[in-house]
Formats: structure tokens, C-alpha cells, sequence
């Protein structure tokens, strides 16, 4: 098992981490990752004990302990790749564009992850109609999707 380091001051030095654990048993290795465009330090570290037994004890021990002022957040590691994707930008994970990209592809305004009501679109930027005089609502409209559900292609109205 590794223990993961977060909240690590930049100014902080390997030394400084390994001394942090030591009296929860030998170090039998710490690493604190750099940047690979400029080199620098990027805020946390591994350290792994020679006993495993003792981690979840020092990990227990050292929740939100300081180092050089700042509240360290120390957990488990997971292995690389085990957590969750990271969303794109703009428009969706990774595909960019206006209303959708990443999502599936699809038309002006469509993905497959909408407001939660399966088969409908929110249409909020157009100049619906009156909806009983609330200012917030007049210019929503939601209509149903074409094409039988949530296909992600085409545009919102067309035949298919």
C-alpha cells in the first residue's frame, strides 16, 4: 500500500516528508512528483512504510496534520487510473465544441447527460412563449426530442 500526501507546501523537501512519518515506522520510500513542462513540485507525495501494518495507523494519526502551516490531507493511494475521469472544458469531456462534443456527438444544443428528464431538451436560450407571467419562465421552452430517445444525433425537431 502507498500513502498519498496532499496540501504539501512547494517549499517542502523529500527529508521533510520522511521525517513527518518517522515515527511511525521506517520510510522504505517517498517520492514527491514534479511538473513535467517546468520541473517543479506538484503539491503532494507517496511515501510508502516498510510495515504495512503501520500506514493506516500513521494515516489515521496524520489527518490534517500542519507541515510549514498548511493542513496536510493524507489518504490511501490508489493505484494509477483507478479514479474517476476528469471532465473537459467548454462544451463537454474532451470533444470542445458548442452544446454537446464530448458527450456523444451531436446537434446544436444536444447531449446525453440533459437536465435529468429523459427525452427532453431544455431550450432555455430561445424566446419561448408566456408561461403564466413569471418572468424567469418566459423564455424557456421544453420539447420532446425526435427520434425515439437518446440517440445524440441530429437536431432538435428533425425527422428520424
Amino acid at each position: 500500500m502507498s500513502i498519498f500526501v496532499g496540501n504539501l507546501p512547494f517549499r517542502a523537501e523529500q527529508e521533510d516528508v520522511i521525517e513527518l512519518f518517522a515515527p511511525f515506522g521506517e520510510v522504505a520510500n517517498c517520492s514527491l512528483p514534479l511538473e513535467r513542462d517546468t520541473g517543479r513540485k506538484r503539491g503532494f507525495a507517496f511515501v510508502e512504510l516498510v510495515d504495512p501494518e503501520l500506514e493506516t495507523k500513521a494515516i489515521d494519526a496524520l489527518q490534517g496534520a500542519e507541515l510549514m502551516g498548511r493542513p496536510l490531507r493524507i489518504n490511501k493511494a490508489e493505484p494509477k487510473g483507478t479514479s474517476a475521469p476528469r471532465r473537459g472544458g467548454y462544451g463537454g469531456g474532451g470533444g470542445g465544441g458548442y452544446g454537446g462534443g464530448g458527450h456523444g456527438g451531436g446537434g446544436y444544443g444536444q447531449s446525453d447527460r440533459g437536465s435529468g428528464a429523459r427525452g427532453w431538451e431544455d431550450r432555455s436560450y430561445g424566446g419561448g412563449g408566456d408561461r403564466g407571467g413569471d418572468p424567469y419562465e418566459a423564455g424557456r421552452v421544453r420539447r420532446r426530442r425526435s427520434g425515439g430517445g437518446d440517440d445524440g444525433g441530429g437536431y432538435p425537431g428533425a425527422e428520424g
